[in-house]
């Protein structure tokens, strides 16, 4: 089940919008696999005045999947500054539950020194145990799981590249994001059914079930929010599958074009 929470990261962030100086959104999706329904995921991100923003991740399993993850829910958040239409995380949170286990990790940055603090509290049958330390310099990166999918498409729009390796607290492995052409192109308009709209592709570079890379293709709408996503050859039972099912988003006057 923690696969499918990444899934649902990728799907929530992974948007190319121009920000403005208030920007609200609220984006929720289901995920399953075949005819399967696994899950729900929220997602909030808001946009101050001075530029600070706020995102909010909330994902819980619904029936079976509820029972064999043990009641699992997940909530990440990060917190930064809006710079030069650049997430830019000053602290990352994230909290699991599960089972009666209980974790609770933080991260925050000193981009000065470029260093990582991380504070972990972990609680199990009501006993709990804290410690932290500063990670070590081959663990530091400017992105956390939630701005990543961002930033790298704001490069991605930016420049003229296709393709772009990436890493990120929250992440244990980097990952491949691209713009696929040729046969990736290919693949994308058969799983899409030639929908309008941007489409991209992800390598995980994690083994999913029985997909040794894990492929997720993504489509994008006109409104730079992801619409549709599937995981290939994954499960004997068919792809796992992402779809939005509601979203609200409000902004007023650009402060950053793209």
């Amino acid at each position: 089940m923690r696969m499918i929470y990444k899934i649902f990261l990728f799907l929530l962030f992974l948007t190319s919008s121009l920000f403005a100086e208030k920007f609200e959104s609220f984006v929720k999706y289901k995920v399953g696999y075949g005819v399967f329904t696994l899950g729900e995921a929220s997602a909030y991100l808001t946009i101050s005045d001075n530029g600070s923003y706020k995102t909010e991740i909330s994902a819980k399993a619904k029936g079976l999947a509820s029972v064999f993850s043990r009641e699992r829910t997940e909530k990440y958040i990060s917190e930064g500054k809006v710079f030069e239409g650049r997430l830019v995380p000053y602290r990352f949170e994230k909290q699991t539950s599960y089972g009666g286990k209980k974790r609770h990790i933080e991260f925050f940055w000193d981009y000065d020194n470029k260093q990582i603090m991380m504070e972990k509290e972990e609680c199990k049958s009501g006993n709990c145990e804290y410690s932290s330390e500063i990670l070590p310099s081959e663990r530091y990166a400017k992105d956390d799981i939630l701005t990543l999918y961002h930033n790298v498409m704001f490069d991605l729009n930016k420049t003229s590249a296709k393709e772009i390796n990436a890493s990120a607290i929250g992440s244990k492995k980097p990952v491949v994001i691209m713009l696929p052409e040729k046969e990736w192109l290919k693949t994308a308009k058969k799983i899409f059914d030639d929908k309008e709209g941007t489409y991209i592709v992800a390598i995980l570079n994690q083994e999913i079930f029985t997909s040794d890379k894990g492929e997720l293709y993504v489509n994008v709408d006109s409104d730079n929010t992801a619409s549709k996503a599937v995981l290939k050859k994954t499960m004997l039972f068919g792809d796992v599958w992402g779809e939005r099912i509601e979203k609200k988003i409000s902004k007023e006057q650009n402060r950053t074009a793209w």
